[in-house]
């Protein structure tokens, strides 16, 4: 049986400075994308002030696409933070005018994805997982900053965060089965477990834009807001959260992660094997590739 303290001071070095939280939040997203120092990678901004770790995505001529680089800083940033017992909020968004455009698929993108030490299909998988997994498992809770645009791989890291604050000029899209391709790395879980299967189903088969407002409908999104306040809704929500018990929200966290999209875990190590299969017997990607860079219609294989 609990007993309860009633009258009990707490001293104010123990107490969380909810103002002080707020106010980096404010802080860290309004600052220009570049001179961050020793904190920071130069595709991904890492600062951290006052409780609140923001991970800035920092390609913002490519859309914050993803690389090679940037995928490999995510997964150190998202290891090291998993032994942060001083972070209590992680604040994802991407640098200029989007979120993230997904995996950066030009000519010298895909070159630099399956060159040496990563030259196949199973160790690209693999790769992308440890930072779908490692963001979705995160013990602290964590907010996506839709500033823009999140395509492919950018709706699924806003999927593996906790939260979802969307600029209401922002959209979620998922093209990929347009190019030959399909929802993999583990990403489709997530999305899953928040809008269900029929939602999922149309989002990913019809690669459909999915505009803020119709995002919040459906619960792909959890707020709505103007692009130039979306740091103060965040910080709306960090000033709530530090006023609340963090061990319990941790507690919180892994039960219904345990209970939701971590019930997929082994379902996707399968995928990894599933992926490299399709990818390796399939040549659809190629095919949807060119007909994208040609502004043509593409003919795809009818068997794979």
């Amino acid at each position: 049986m609990r007993t309860e303290r009633r009258g009990r001071h707490v001293s104010s070095s123990k107490r969380i400075d909810c103002t002080r939280l707020a106010m980096s939040v404010d802080d860290v997203l309004s600052q220009q994308p570049v001179g961050y120092g020793a904190d920071s990678s130069g595709e991904l901004l890492v600062r951290k002030s006052a409780g609140v770790a923001a991970l800035i995505l920092n390609r913002p001529r490519r859309h914050n696409a993803l690389d090679r680089e940037t995928l490999g800083a995510l997964r150190l940033a998202i290891a090291e933070l998993r032994s942060d017992v001083q972070t209590q909020v992680v604040v994802l968004t991407g640098a200029g005018a989007s979120f993230c455009a997904g995996v950066d698929i030009s000519a010298e993108g895909r070159g630099d994805f399956y060159a040496p030490p990563q030259q196949n299909e199973r160790l690209y998988q693999e790769a992308g997982q440890e930072v779908v997994w490692g963001l979705l498992s995160l013990p602290q809770v964590t907010v996506a900053a839709v500033n823009g645009p999140a395509i492919g791989w950018g709706t699924g890291l806003a999927t593996c965060c906790d939260f979802r604050c969307v600029a209401d000029s922002a959209f979620f899209r998922i093209p990929e089965i347009g190019f030959g391709m399909y929802y993999d790395v583990g990403c489709l879980y997530s999305l899953l477990s928040i809008v269900g299967p029929a939602q999922a189903k149309r989002i990913t088969m019809l690669g459909e834009d999915i505009a803020a407002w119709e995002a919040l409908r459906i619960g792909l999104a959890d707020r709505v807001c103007a692009a130039a306040t979306c740091s103060e809704e965040v910080s709306d929500w960090a000033r709530k959260l530090a006023q609340r018990s963090n061990p319990a929200i941790r507690v919180t966290k892994r039960h219904l992660y345990a209970a939701t999209v971590g019930r997929y875990r082994k379902l996707g190590a399968v995928e990894i094997e599933l992926a490299a299969c399709y990818y390796g017997s399939n040549k659809d990607r190629y095919e949807g590739l060119a007909a994208r860079e040609l502004r043509r219609t593409p003919v795809f294989s009818r068997e794979g």
